[in-house]
């Protein structure tokens, strides 16, 4: 796991015993692996604090998606210098939990917040901006699932409207497909834009299959046409990229395939880890508004927790 100096000397026992400890998400011993040095972008030309958030994180308590527990992406993200993470895991809440208790712990801004999947396809991350928020998008989760067999959640657009107050969207292109399979769906995006008026964005992240500079600039040119500013995410789904096999494997396992029969089915690349500040900016230059609204989304957001969701949900 990465070495980071604790923000306040005082934490320094605490922070040493939990990145012993941290690894197999519930705090014990896993093992003698070496840790893996993580460089951090502290120090590197301006101050990445200022720069950027991660807020697409999918933890292993999205089930057979994300390959890396909570606070294995917590303890990554500051030790890369980001401002703040969230866990938004599908439909869930669950990996808040364990998120909360190490970002307390090393003392990086922990957003809470979870990837909304909706019955026709539609996908959004969703953040309560108080108390009430919460309350009402824990509501929506519970509705979903009382609809749906266990471990499904079954939700349309018209009941995220009915709990929205409060929450600020992030609408998600689709993942693996062409922009213009997004533009077909201009008039969802204007609708997300007009009922969450100043509380919704678009997501933009790489692809890496050559075409990025394009399809950034058809999502930027979307966002324009919605009114949903443009936001910059990496789709994380585990904290290094060593972890990637891992991700193979869950896969297959979601897909109910082996690895030799799963084709295009896995992703093409291990580029989804948690990645610097200083890397981010590369990624997104000429979007440097997209960089900054990751920091915009985290200030509107509760600097605390709801109670009931360290509790466990």
């Amino acid at each position: 796991m990465p070495e980071l100096p604790p923000k306040r000397s005082g934490d320094i026992a605490s922070f040493d015993r939990l990145s012993r400890l941290i690894g197999d998400g519930s705090l014990r011993p896993h093992g003698d692996k070496p840790a893996r040095k993580i460089p951090s972008s502290r120090g590197i030309g301006s101050d990445p604090i200022s720069g950027y958030a991660e807020l697409q994180v999918a933890s292993n308590f999205s089930f057979l998606r994300g390959a890396s527990h909570p606070d294995e992406l917590v303890v990554t993200a500051a030790a890369l210098g980001h401002a703040a993470i969230a866990i938004t895991d599908r439909n869930s809440f669950a990996g808040i939990v364990r998120a909360h208790h190490t970002a307390k712990t090393i003392g990086i801004r922990l957003v809470v917040g979870c990837r909304l999947d909706l019955r026709d396809g539609t996908s959004l991350l969703a953040f309560p901006e108080d108390r009430a928020a919460y309350g009402r998008l824990t509501r929506l989760l519970t509705l979903g699932k009382r609809r749906a067999p266990k471990g499904e959640c079954h939700l349309d657009y018209a009941d995220l409207v009915a709990h929205g107050e409060g929450q600020i969207l992030i609408v998600l292109p689709p993942a693996e497909g062409d922009v213009a399979e997004f533009a077909a769906h201009l008039s969802l995006a204007r609708q997300v834009a007009a009922d969450f008026r100043g509380r919704a964005y678009l997501a933009a992240h790489h692809l890496y299959r050559g075409d990025d500079a394009s399809r950034l600039a058809r999502l930027a040119d979307i966002a324009a046409m919605t009114g949903l500013p443009l936001v910059a995410t990496n789709d994380v789904h585990y904290h290094e990229p060593e972890r990637r096999p891992l991700q193979d494997v869950v896969t297959c396992i979601r897909e109910h395939c082996t690895i030799a029969e799963a084709g295009f089915r896995l992703a093409a690349h291990a580029e989804r880890h948690l990645k610097p500040a200083s890397e981010m900016a590369r990624l997104f230059r000429g979007y440097e508004d997209a960089l900054s609204r990751t920091l915009e989304i985290v200030a509107r957001c509760p600097s605390k927790p709801a109670r009931s969701a360290i509790a466990g949900v």
